[in-house]
Parts: C-alpha cells; structure tokens; sequence
C-alpha cells in the first residue's frame, strides 16, 4: 500500500511504477494524479472521471488498484504529499531546451528525481535478501538487453571484483544456455526497464526452471518482472520528462547495482 508520507516526487514515482499492471482506466486515473495532483486533490469523483474519460465507479476503483482504501484515503496521501513543501512543477521537454544551461537543468534534475525517488521505491528488507542469496551464490549470471544492458555489465564487474564468480554475455541465446546450467543455490540477476523485455524474461524461465534464484531489478512493480521474481528491486525513471525516462532509470538502476555491492560487501543480512 503507498505511503500517505511520501513526498510528491516519491508519490509519482510509485504512482507511475504501477503502470503496467493496471487496467486502462486505472492508469487513465493514475495519470491523471501524477500530471495534476492538485487537480485531483479538489475535484470530484466524477469531475475526475470526467477528466480521465472514464466513469466514476471506475475513478474509485482506479484508487484501490493504486494502494488505496478508496479516494478519500489516495486524496489524503495527496494532501500530506502537497503539503510537505514539494514542489508541483511539470519539467521541460527536451523539445524546450534552447540553451547549454536548459540542458544541464532539465537532465540533471530528471536524474535527481529518479534517484529521490528510489529511496521510497526500493525496499530494504528485498535489498540485504538479495545481498545475503549473492554472498551464498555458487555463481551469479546477470541478463539484460538494449539499454539496460551497460547496468548488468557495471553489475558483472562489480561483483567479479567484490570475488564472485559471475557470468554476464551480451548475446541472449548465450544467456538462455548459461540459465539453463545454473544450479539451485545460483543466483540470476535480471535487469530490465520496462520489465517486458521477452528476452530476459525468457533467462528469467529457463533460470527458475533449474531451480535459481531471481533478482529483478526493473522500473516497473506491475511488470512481469517484478512479479516473476524472487526478490525485486524497483526503481523508477524521472516521472516528468518522457524523453529522459529510460536514461533517468538507467541512472536509478546503476544506483541499485552500487547499493548491492555494497550490501554484499558490508555483510548485511535480511
């Protein structure tokens, strides 16, 4: 259930990380909360299914399906949210940017936001879980593609630094084949943003099927990713910016390889 103590920018975060698993209504209403919480805040039930396009028994449902009791409660988390000295601003797009310093603003703040951000989504208890399965791992294989791959390959550094013994290949046959050999007391970490990509979730499979253990580190808690495995460690993009949103969540999940390592070195247990 969310918080009714985050802050704004955690509230969105969270908000947006249900996406996927959200009926189109749902996330027509959800949307709605994350582009307008002031809006929302004030209005009606049915001035906010007017709004979302949707009817008002399903602007109530939308709020249950988000974490909440109903809209009275997701308005309460909203009032203490607006009230925590959060500011209520929509970022520029990178189709505003004019200047040098309009860049370096609208990135840097973007990644800011994704990184404030994780402090709420990522859990602590999932972070020393993972932390204590890597320590015992026999070996750890990491999976990714596309843009989430430079996360995995900072990750299988790491980690062969830290002194495990970790396999990690670009190429997602090669992937499927090392999944298939991995032993119960393996660990596979999958990295994906969206938490769909069907070649991962494939590793993730045929991992599971030899009996190891998945971490999952994706942007998304609705996603099929972050169903699927064992411990999942969520950590959103900027919720502003959509053009910035994979490369703010890249920064997100770096962060969370950083957080593993040093978990794994410091010793923390769940």
């Amino acid at each position: 259930m969310v918080s009714s103590r985050e802050s704004l920018v955690s509230l969105r975060a969270r908000l947006r990380s249900l996406a996927p698993g959200l009926k189109e209504g749902h996330a027509r209403v959800v949307n709605l909360v994350i582009a307008d919480p002031q809006f929302v805040l004030n209005a009606t039930a049915a001035e906010i299914a007017e709004r979302s396009g949707v009817s008002a028994a399903t602007a109530v449902r939308a709020a249950r399906s988000a974490g909440f009791s109903g809209l009275p409660a997701l308005k309460q988390a909203l009032a203490a949210a607006l009230g925590s000295g959060s500011p209520v601003t929509t970022p520029k797009a990178l189709a505003e940017v004019r200047t040098a310093k309009d860049l370096t603003d609208v990135i840097l703040a973007s990644h800011a936001e994704s990184l404030r951000a994780a402090q709420d989504t990522i859990s602590p208890s999932t972070l020393a879980a993972a932390a204590q399965q890597l320590r015992s791992a026999g070996r750890v294989l990491l999976a990714a593609s596309g843009t989430s791959l430079p996360v995995a390959t900072d990750a299988a550094y790491r980690l062969t630094m830290g002194g495990l013994t970790v396999q990690h290949s670009a190429d997602n046959y090669s992937s499927v084949v090392l999944a298939g050999l991995l032993q119960p007391k393996d660990v596979l970490i999958a990295v994906s943003h969206s938490g769909v990509t069907r070649q991962t979730l494939d590793v993730v499979d045929v991992a599971q099927a030899a009996g190891a253990s998945v971490i999952g580190v994706t942007s998304f808690s609705g996603s099929p990713l972050a169903r699927t495995a064992d411990l999942p460690l969520i950590a959103i993009g900027s919720t502003g910016t959509e053009q910035l949103v994979e490369s703010s969540s890249r920064i997100a999940h770096l962060a969370v390889v950083d957080l593993l390592c040093s978990a794994v070195a410091l010793g923390l247990n769940a």
